[in-house]
C-alpha cells in the first residue's frame, strides 16, 4: 500500500513537472513572439495543451510566468557567456569575446533571447529584476575594464551600464527576431566596436 502511494506521488509530481515544463516553453515562445502583455492566459493554455484553470495552478499570473522564463533565459545567459575563453588577455580581445558570447546565446537561444532582450518586457515588475541583474552585469564589466585600462575611467559607470545594455537590448532583441538580416560575425563587430569607442580609454 505505502509503495503505491509512493508510485502515485511520483507519477502526479512528474505530471506536474510536465505541465509545468510546457507552460515554460509556450510562455517561452509566445512571449518571445508578441511580448508578455500581447499574450493572453488563453493563448497561453491552448499553446501548451492544457485548460486556462491549469495555468493558474502552477503561476499566480503572467507576471509570474514571465519571471519564470526571465530567470531561465538569464540562466542559461550566464552559463553561456561563462564559455568564452579569450586567447589574449588585451582589451579587444575581451570585448569581442563577450560579445561572442552573447551573439553564441541569442543565435542558439533566440527566444530566450527574444524575451530577455525586449524592452516591453523589461518595463515589467519582473523585468525590472532582470534589468537590475543586466545592469549590474555590465557595470561590473565596466570596473573591470577600467581597472584593466581598456576602457575610460572618467564615466558614471551606472549610466554607462544603463547606455551598453540598451544598445544590448535594441540589437539582440532585433537580431533574435531578425536572424537572417545580417550574420553573426557582423553582429560581434557592431557591438565590439560599439563598446571599445564608446568607452575607449
Amino acid at each position: 500500500m505505502e509503495g503505491q502511494l509512493q508510485k502515485l506521488s511520483n507519477a502526479r509530481q512528474r505530471s506536474q513537472a510536465e505541465t509545468r515544463g510546457r507552460l515554460l516553453k509556450a510562455a517561452t515562445k509566445l512571449f518571445a513572439e508578441k511580448g508578455c502583455s500581447n499574450t493572453t492566459t488563453g493563448a497561453l493554455a491552448s499553446e501548451a495543451g492544457v485548460a486556462v484553470g491549469t495555468v493558474y495552478l502552477h503561476f499566480k499570473d503572467k507576471d509570474a510566468l514571465l519571471n519564470a522564463v526571465l530567470k531561465s533565459a538569464l540562466a542559461r545567459l550566464k552559463q553561456e557567456l561563462g564559455k568564452t575563453t579569450p586567447n589574449k588577455q588585451d582589451g579587444h580581445s575581451l570585448v569581442q569575446e563577450k560579445m561572442l558570447g552573447l551573439a553564441n546565446y541569442t543565435q542558439s537561444f533566440s527566444d530566450l533571447a527574444a524575451v530577455l532582450f525586449d524592452g516591453g518586457n523589461l518595463s515589467t515588475i519582473p523585468g525590472k529584476e532582470a534589468l537590475d541583474i543586466l545592469i549590474k552585469s555590465q557595470e561590473n564589466g565596466l570596473m573591470v575594464g577600467i581597472s584593466d585600462g581598456y576602457y575610460r575611467g572618467d564615466l558614471h559607470s551606472g549610466l554607462a551600464a544603463r547606455a551598453q545594455v540598451g544598445v544590448l537590448v535594441q540589437i539582440l532583441g532585433w537580431w533574435a527576431k531578425n536572424p537572417q538580416a545580417v550574420d553573426k560575425a557582423e553582429v560581434v563587430e557592431v557591438l565590439t566596436e560599439l563598446r571599445l569607442n564608446g568607452l575607449k580609454r
